[in-house]
Parts: C-alpha cells; structure tokens; sequence
C-alpha cells in the first residue's frame, strides 16, 4: 500500500500527515518535502512552462505518495482520478494484448504517468508498477483540469505527451 507523506496543502495548511500513524512533519521534513515537490515539478517537461505563481499554486495542489518495488500505481481498466510526477524510483508500464502483456516503457525521475486518464476521463489505458522504491507527487483531475484551463501551454504539452504516448503504444502493439 501506498504511504501518503502529504496532503493536499491547499485544504490543509496545518501542514502534512503521514497516514497511517497520524504523524505530522516536522517543519525541516516540510520543508525538504516542498523543496523536493518544486525541483521534480520544475524539472518536469510538462510544467517548466509554467511562471512562478503557477507552479506555487501546482505545489499547493500536490501530495507525495511513496510506494514498495512490486506496488501498483496505476491498474489498467481503472477510472483514473490522479495523475503523478515520478520524483524517485523507477516504475515499468505494460498493457495488455491478445496475445498476452506487452511491457511498454521503463520510467524514471521526472516522468509523468496516468496522464491518459486525467486528461481524457477514459479508464486507464496501461497498468504502472513501482520496479524500486517510488516517490511521486500525485495530482487530482480536479486540480489538473484547473491548472490546464488557466495555462492553455501546458494543456498543449499534455495533450502532445498523449498523443505520442498513443502512438508508441500503437507502434508497440503492431511488432513496428
């Protein structure tokens, strides 16, 4: 199971818990989480775009969610409420086929995953599980879907990210 390390700072501004044991962070751990949360999502190809108060209220916006190596972040077939910026760890992306699983991608720090899903609201096209121990930040449609209507670039490199991600997996399926 995933442990959280952060909710949503925007909601709660007593600062994070970490679920279950009801921890709140102490203000050096805040402090190394929110420098954490800004440098993945300024590195981030899709959000580098956007100007310093958009990517203060991004911030506000996420939480961290860790998970074990062999934990699932993501299930085909599921709806998918969130969509996450891997900070540390590796995950592997497979798809099912008639034939059988086909792996699609390994991803890494700073890459994005369950995009598909947020964007679209379509059920999750790929199934994501942690290969090592796994940091992300995580983002709810809601909060995605906001951020995009207030900054048309980034909703641009989203759909872009979707688009050539539905193309690999085409060209993957096909044997090309």
């Amino acid at each position: 199971m995933p442990a959280s390390l952060g909710y949503d700072a925007a909601m709660q501004r007593s600062g994070s818990t970490i679920p279950p044991a009801g921890r709140q962070l102490d203000p050096a751990e805040q402090a190394a989480l929110e420098a954490e949360m800004e440098a993945i999502v300024v590195g981030s190809h899709l959000f580098k775009s956007l100007e310093v108060e958009g990517r203060r209220r991004l911030l506000e916006s996420g939480f961290v969610l860790c998970f074990d190596p062999g934990d699932i972040l993501v299930r085909e077939g599921d709806l998918g409420d969130m969509m996450y910026l891997i900070s540390d760890g590796s995950v592997r992306i497979e798809t099912r086929t008639p034939t059988g699983t086909l792996q699609l991608a390994e991803l890494g720090r700073g890459a994005c995953l369950g995009e598909v899903a947020v964007l679209t609201g379509s059920p999750r096209t790929a199934t994501v599980t942690a290969l090592t121990p796994v940091t992300a930040v995580a983002f709810t449609r809601r909060r995605v879907h906001a951020m995009l209507d207030a900054h048309p670039r980034v909703r641009h490199v989203l759909e872009t990210l979707v688009e050539g991600r539905a193309r690999d997996t085409l060209d993957k399926i096909l044997g090309g």
